[in-house]
């Protein structure tokens, strides 16, 4: 019986975990923790629309990225009353590493006091970076764009780039961008990198459509989608067409590919010993990292169990 005294974030939470188990039922738990970690220390996530919350936390399985704050490669942050499931460039990079796209890649941005050459034709880029002696000075230089390069797994090697005219244009057509608090004016640099390894994300995984970075692709287009103020001019061979309807995607727990079947479904669980098992978890996140700052360890990976049986033995 679903426990209706859970604030409503909570109980989406809960009923994000047997879908998220029947994804990916190893890393289930340990990425709820995760996710009720960021919801207890944030009043505004806690505000968003219960179904965002559901959506973005099942997003994470079907992408398999990971929420754990030390690897920084994806968020859960509030925009316009709803969860949205936000991507870092380096959260981009991991998924074409970890679905055989690259073998490496890095995105550098250019100055306009520094040597670049960039020969589209030949696909070759020669660049020497200088660097600031302080903050403000790197503040202060002018920016000229920014290209990523990617070594394929035959090792052959591929540049995009992107001058800063139309890094500004993404800018300006991103929905919130010109919030004070939104990435683009926070992160300023990790968004222009994240720009142009968005675009030589979509020809990278061209030979290799997998589930996981299609949702990630829909994901990122959805919570940065591009508005614009044009409309269609009227011409004597379209004027009496009917408008057309935009397309819309959903991306939601509703049309999740088949999966395999999981032994000990969780959908049977009551609600009191999920959010118990969530709960657990983030204690234990907590913990780890409280005793890792003690200890002066800087936590590259988490090394929470993989499995609710281990979390169980590990308990008695």
């Amino acid at each position: 019986m679903e426990n209706t005294n859970l604030p409503s974030w909570k109980q989406a939470l809960s009923k994000s975990l047997p879908k998220f188990e029947a994804i990916n039922p190893e890393r289930a738990r340990t990425e709820l923790g995760f996710a009720l970690q960021l919801f207890e220390s944030s009043p505004t996530l806690q505000k968003c629309d219960p179904t965002s919350i559901l959506n973005a936390v099942v997003n994470v399985a079907r992408t398999s990225i990971t929420l754990n704050p030390a690897m920084r490669l994806c968020y859960l942050i509030p925009r316009k009353g709803k969860c949205i499931l936000e991507f870092s460039y380096m959260g981009l990079v991991a998924m074409l590493r970890d679905n055989n796209c690259i073998r490496t890649i890095s995105a550098t941005i250019v100055y306009a006091d520094e040597e670049f050459e960039y020969d589209a034709a030949a696909n070759n880029i020669t660049h020497k970076p200088t660097f600031a002696k302080s903050e403000q000075e790197h503040n202060s230089r002018e920016i000229i764009g920014c290209y990523s390069r990617a070594t394929l797994p035959t090792n052959d090697v591929v540049f995009e780039f992107m001058p800063m005219w139309e890094i500004d244009k993404v800018k300006k057509m991103s929905e919130g961008s010109s919030n004070k608090y939104s990435a683009w004016n926070t992160w300023k640099d990790e968004m222009i990198k994240k720009s142009v390894i968005k675009r030589h994300f979509k020809m990278l995984i061209s030979g290799n459509a997998s589930d996981a970075l299609q949702t990630a692709l829909k994901v990122e287009n959805e919570a940065h989608p591009l508005t614009n103020n044009f409309t269609e001019k009227k011409t004597i061979m379209n004027a009496f067409d009917e408008p057309k309807q935009p397309e819309l995607t959903q991306l939601s727990f509703l049309d999740e590919t088949p999966v395999k079947e999981v032994k000990s479904s969780p959908m049977d669980m009551p609600e009191d010993e999920i959010e118990a098992v969530m709960e657990m978890e983030a204690q234990k996140v907590k913990k780890r990292e409280q005793q890792n700052k003690m200890l002066g360890i800087k936590e590259k990976e988490e090394e929470a169990p993989k499995d609710f049986k281990n979390l169980q033995a590990n308990d008695s």
